[in-house]
């Protein structure tokens, strides 16, 4: 007899530190991307946005893959998109080392590694939040922390390894490494013990969603966001180096834009459950511009760049965890796999031009301060664009919640006027 394992049991805190392990490496692994650019440029004798295209185009890809994934992990659960995955982030990243040339190089690691983030990154967001009800919002933070504890505590080894062994063996050790840890993850990926949704589902709650205000609001807002978002995860270590800062003291940015992205994921993701998630959100996209203000008049003041780095990372950690949240309450839970999918292309976009046009940018001027200025802009415009989110609700509730704060598809998070 087939034992019943009920929501907000044990089987579904495992699958959201499994969540919170896959993106520990994961993100890692792919931060640390920024800490080979040197030896990159050097050995394809490439520019800066030609470079800048295996992080452009892999980041696209893993965003643009949830509008598969989501509904397939709605119909089939996570775990077999999550084995997929293992070989792709594998042998993507293995096979990238043998490359001879820089678009084989793009090609590869572009399939292999933005596929393999794709095919579990959505599955497993949802599978954490269909195992809970009422440690919902706690739960998504555990998975999601994942994702800056990986820049904090990963990339300083990646880079030592990176200086000391050659970007190619790094990334055979790192591939190798890869389908160990999703193979693990994969068999702990239980399946919620709710009904599977059908994909027709998932594609209907897509459709309902995008004849809504709210989804286009929050579509072009968070592709904006990404447009600034991504430039330094690609050249800010670059820039250290440039500026005369050793580069495992440059390298240790990237960490400092993990630990804010920690602080940013569990503090704001505890606020949220008090304060309401739209208010919190409109202020992380607040954050950014300010970020970049600091990055601008920084210069070689170390520790200005450490608090851009921080800063940044505190606005982008709390909108990636409080954004599911946010995108539950308003649209509710069926088919929300979907939903996910769809909304999660914007930053696909707007990863695949920033971090090329500021390369394009750096080439053509020889200076980082244009591409700065126009982060700043493009970060002011999504800021300005989502404010008017605040009318759905103030986010604080009317009566005291008894159950989940996403027990309901309109909550409180969102706005109790809306109930």
């Amino acid at each position: 007899m087939a034992v019943t394992h009920e929501i907000d049991s044990g089987r579904g805190w495992v699958v959201a530190f499994a969540g919170c392990l896959i993106n520990t490496w994961t993100f890692g692994v792919f931060y640390a991307f920024a800490t080979a650019l040197e030896q990159m440029v050097a050995e394809f004798d490439a520019s800066l946005s030609g470079i800048a295209a295996f992080f452009s185009v892999t980041t696209f890809l893993f965003f643009a893959t949830g509008m598969l994934a989501g509904p397939l992990a709605d119909r089939f659960g996570a775990r077999r998109l999550v084995a997929v995955g293992a070989f792709l982030m594998g042998g993507g990243l293995w096979l990238t080392a043998q490359v001879e040339s820089l678009f084989a190089g793009i090609l590869i690691y572009g399939l292999g590694v933005g596929l393999g983030i794709g095919s579990y990154l959505v599955p497993l967001s949802v599978a954490t939040g269909a195992w809970f009800e009422k440690h919902r919002t706690l739960a998504l933070g555990i998975n999601t922390v994942g994702i800056g504890l990986g820049t904090l505590t990963l990339v300083p080894v990646a880079e030592w390894l990176i200086r000391t062994a050659g970007w190619r063996s790094a990334f055979e050790l790192m591939g190798i490494g890869s389908a160990i840890v999703y193979g693990v993850v994969a068999l702990v990926s239980f399946r919620p013990p709710t009904p599977p949704a059908s994909v027709s589902a998932s594609i209907s709650a897509a459709r309902r969603a995008v004849r809504r205000s709210e989804f286009w609001r929050l579509y072009v807002a968070g592709f904006l966001m990404s447009v600034a978002l991504f430039i330094p995860f690609v050249f800010l270590v670059q820039y250290a180096k440039e500026q005369g800062i050793a580069s495992s003291t440059a390298a240790f940015l990237i960490t400092s834009l993990g630990l804010g992205s920690v602080l940013g994921r569990l503090g704001l993701g505890v606020l949220g459950m008090r304060l309401g998630v739209l208010p919190l959100i409109i202020m992380c996209f607040g954050i950014q511009p300010i970020a970049y203000m600091l990055w601008l008049i920084s210069g070689s003041n170390y520790v200005l760049l450490l608090l851009f780095a921080a800063l940044l990372g505190v606005g982008y950690g709390g909108f990636v965890a409080l954004s599911p949240v946010a995108m539950a309450g308003i649209f509710g839970l069926e088919g929300l796999g979907g939903v996910l999918g769809v909304q999660y292309t914007s930053a696909g976009v707007g990863a695949l031009i920033g971090p090329i046009a500021a390369g394009a940018i750096i080439d053509a001027t020889g200076s980082y301060t244009v591409a700065i200025i126009g982060a700043i802009g493009v970060s002011l415009i999504a800021t300005v664009s989502v404010v008017p989110m605040w009318r759905i609700g103030d986010g604080t509730p009317t009566v005291a919640p008894t159950r989940s704060y996403l027990s309901e598809p309109t909550v409180w998070l969102v706005s109790p006027k809306t109930r």
